[in-house]
């Protein structure tokens, strides 16, 4: 459990908490579209359960199986105030399903506000010169190529307009924490280059265009944690309320002082912005970002 947790704050939350609660009028989405990739189940699903809290216009959820995009889909709406769920069935491994997609928003005048990374590829549970190159580059293929793709489809769709964007991508502790995640080492690597990517993508483009935001989500039992054959007795669980809430606020001009950083959800933010961290964030261009111990 030790080796799992990293506690950068002295308050480690493994549930949603009042300052990133969706509904805090600070944090609302009102008059924004969010899209989420993975949206149709565990954290994706979660996310967009927040998003609609917050008041979004709308919420578009994307997902590989149809059937549990449209339970996804009508459980959301069931529970909307007013926003606007669209559940679109989506491969977006697929580049050319992803510019279809696109292609659709433009057509029919759709513009994203709002984009949350959320799908992944897992890798293979196999030591890395077992796996064989097809099975490695699948991984890095969606874990960085696709991630990618959608957000250069995102920053782009209307570049010069002047109105801010909000990118969130959900990560991994795995992308450092190599020992709790040795037996997969392709989800590692792929999710550790994905990460890298968008603190690049965030040095070149300042928060006022695109605010870019990279989290752990905490501990989550996902359905795809259940299919690598973990158990609620696996580990000491966090909430998906947390992710959840974490994504809106991060969606938000409050989490500009992250941008650029990676960040684990159970971390507190009011923690991260003042006193010793909120400091070093503001001095240290390195800190929270990936490099190479020791230099």
């Amino acid at each position: 459990m030790d080796s799992f947790i990293k506690k950068l704050t002295k308050t480690y939350h493994r549930s949603v908490y009042p300052v990133i609660t969706p509904t805090r009028p600070e944090l609302s989405q009102a008059g924004k579209t969010v899209l989420i990739t993975g949206g149709s189940t565990g954290i994706g699903y979660h996310v967009a359960k927040s998003f609609v809290q917050a008041k979004a216009d709308k919420v578009i959820i994307l997902g590989r199986r149809v059937d549990k995009v449209k339970a996804a889909g009508e459980a959301l709406s069931a529970e909307s105030q007013g926003t606007k769920v669209a559940a679109i069935p989506c491969d977006v491994g697929s580049a050319t399903a992803v510019a279809e997609l696109w292609g659709r928003f433009a057509g029919e005048g759709t513009r994203i506000d709002v984009l949350v990374l959320n799908a992944a590829n897992t890798g293979i549970v196999k030591p890395l010169m077992e796996q064989g190159l097809a099975g490695v580059w699948e991984s890095y293929d969606f874990n960085v190529r696709t991630q990618f793709d959608m957000t250069e489809r995102f920053y782009k769709q209307d570049l010069g307009a002047g109105i801010k964007k909000y990118l969130i991508h959900v990560s991994t502790g795995a992308v450092h924490n190599f020992d709790v995640t040795a037996a997969m080492p392709t989800y590692s690597m792929t999710k550790h280059a994905g990460a890298l990517t968008f603190q690049l993508v965030a040095q070149e483009i300042p928060p006022e265009d695109m605010q870019v935001v990279v989290f752990h989500p905490g501990a989550i039992l996902t359905e795809a944690g259940e299919r690598l054959g973990m158990t609620k007795d696996s580990l000491p669980w966090e909430d998906p309320s947390l992710p959840g809430g974490f994504a809106v606020w991060a969606a938000t001009p409050e989490a500009e002082f992250i941008h650029g950083r990676f960040v684990w959800a159970p971390w507190d933010v009011d923690e991260l912005k003042a006193g010793e961290l909120g400091k070093r964030l503001k001095e240290d261009q390195n800190f929270l970002k990936f490099n190479v111990n020791g230099i």
